[in-house]
Formats: structure tokens, sequence, C-alpha cells
């Protein structure tokens, strides 16, 4: 299966002024290079951008969107979170739906640098579900605004909130086993309706983490997965996936949590003679989540655009 390099080529924003700039992450002959390297078989961006008259499409835009509800997951001086409702353009909300989707988000009047990558929950019609974990000053302030009937300021969507999707888009009525705990438990909910609503089937381990809650478990019911709560361990669980994976052949492994918890379910698939494939959930620091400020600079790679090789 030819993927793109980059989560937005060929959509409403390609091509972006990377692509002005001679950095595009997809197109190697926009960087300046002799030969195209892309290995793409979708719309070439090269020719896109000449017949344009080498004009780039213009950024997502930002958008005053209105907290609908909000609840809390935990409260205390420890560890807090909560999950709030906020209603967009209808457009914006369709466009959520795809797994990996996320918005940034900051307090209306407050400058961008307090940008906050948050991934959508669930989309509905004309609103979208977020799940927030304060743990700085941006989400602190983001907590203070977050008042039901309280405007805030939303940019998106973007899509590169799921690297490894291009497993699951190739697996129509696969197997998927879901591990997500603490507040990446929200990132499992699009993937997981994703997968069964094209005939495929899921398992959710779900732990409580940091949060010390398991907060998404009815709603990844809803989607038709098999929900397993894990408790507390020394190992993380760890024995208890390799058991699943020992004793169901799975098409796909997705990592829902931080990276310590990715690095050990790659580990994990290591030792494995024919492993699942493996897809985990994004957790690099963003401020523009356009390619421009460098906060997602991994290992050479824009991370908030590119398709990040396993192990990135």
């Amino acid at each position: 299966m030819n993927v793109s390099p980059c989560f937005d080529a060929g959509s409403l924003y390609c091509p972006c002024v990377l692509a002005e700039l001679g950095q595009c992450v997809a197109c190697s002959l926009l960087r300046g290079e002799e030969l195209c390297t892309c290995g793409w078989s979708g719309l070439c961006i090269y020719t896109e951008f000449i017949r344009s008259g080498k004009k780039v499409k213009p950024r997502r835009r930002s958008v005053s969107a209105r907290v609908l509800k909000k609840r809390e997951i935990t409260q205390g001086p420890g560890t807090r979170a909560f999950i709030f409702e906020a209603e967009v353009p209808g457009e914006l909300s369709m466009w959520c739906e795809f797994p990996g989707s996320f918005v940034l988000v900051r307090p209306k009047g407050f400058p961008e640098r307090f940008n906050v990558p948050i991934s959508v929950m669930s989309s509905l019609e004309a609103a979208i579900a977020l799940a927030v974990q304060v743990v700085g000053p941006k989400t602190t302030a983001l907590e203070r605004s977050c008042k039901e009937g309280r405007e805030i300021t939303l940019v998106g969507p973007f899509w590169s909130g799921l690297q490894g999707l291009e497993h699951l888009k190739s697996r129509q009525g696969g197997r998927v086993l879901i591990v997500a705990k603490g507040i990446a438990q929200a990132c499992a909910i699009p993937p997981a309706r994703y997968v069964t609503g094209r005939g495929g089937t899921v398992k959710a381990l779900l732990g409580g983490g940091p949060l010390n809650s398991v907060f998404a478990e009815k709603e990844l019911a809803r989607t038709g997965a098999s929900v397993e709560v894990l408790p507390k361990a020394k190992d993380h669980n760890l024995e208890r996936v390799a058991t699943e994976l020992a004793g169901t052949r799975y098409d796909v492994l997705l990592s829902a949590g931080a990276n310590v918890q990715h690095k050990a379910l790659r580990d994990l698939l290591e030792g494995m003679d024919d492993p699942p494939a493996f897809a985990w959930t994004s957790n690099l620091s963003m401020t523009c989540a356009e390619g421009i400020c460098g906060s997602c600079l991994t290992s050479g790679f824009r991370g908030c655009k590119a398709h990040l090789p396993d192990g990135v």
C-alpha cells in the first residue's frame, strides 16, 4: 500500500506554505531534489503547485467554539482531567471523524503559543468531544476558560494523531487489539469505531494510568468493541497483553498511551514470530501543527504532518 509521507497530501490544505518554501514533507521535487521519491499514487503535489501558479492553499482558520458541556474525569491536587463538548461548524466536525484527528485549542483572546493539541474523542453533527489532562500552564489556562456557555478558540482539523493508520485502512474486516491508558483512552474511540464500521472486530484493554480513572469504557462498548478494564499491575499489564496476543491472531496492535508504553509494546512484538502490525498515538509537542514552528521535529521528521517510520 503506497502512502504519502504527509497526512495533508491531497487535502484541502495541500499544497501548503512548505511547498513554497522548498520544505514540502511529501514532494522531493519541491524540496529541490532531481528525482521524485514520494512513492505515492494519489494527487501529484508538484503538478498541483505548478498549475496553480505556485500558489499555496489557505491555512486552517481559527474559529470560535462555544463550550456546550463539561464534566470532570478526576479532581484533586495530584491529577485533574475533564471532558468537554464544543460547538463547531458542521464541516469541521465531519472532517474530525477520521482516526487520528486532533485540533488545537486555546482560551479565547490568548496568543497561538497557548495552543494545546487535543485528540478528538468523538464527532457529533456540529460538535466535537475532547478530553484534557491538566499538566501545565497551557492546559491550566484552558481548564479555567472551559466553562459552559463560554467561547474558546479552535483550529483544525489535523490528522497526524495516529501513526500507522495505513495498517487499519488496508485491513478491512481485520482484528485489532487496542491497549489504551490514561487520557489516551479518548484516542482509542475513533479507530475502534472505524474498524468496527468496516466489518472488523476490536478488543480494547483499558487502564486508568496516571489518571487512576477509566472513562472510555461505555463509549468504546458503543462502537461494538469488546472492552476489558485492566487492574494496576507491577508489569504494567504486559503479561496480560502478551497472553492476549498469544491466544488470538490480531492484524494490528494499537497503543494509545505514553511513549514508554509504545516502546514496551514494540519490544513485546519484536519477540513474536509473526507479530501484528503496530499503530500508535502521537505524543509530540506541537504549537502550529503546520510544520512551521519546529516544536514537533523528531529524528528529522516534521511529526505534525509526516507519517513516521515505526520506532520514531
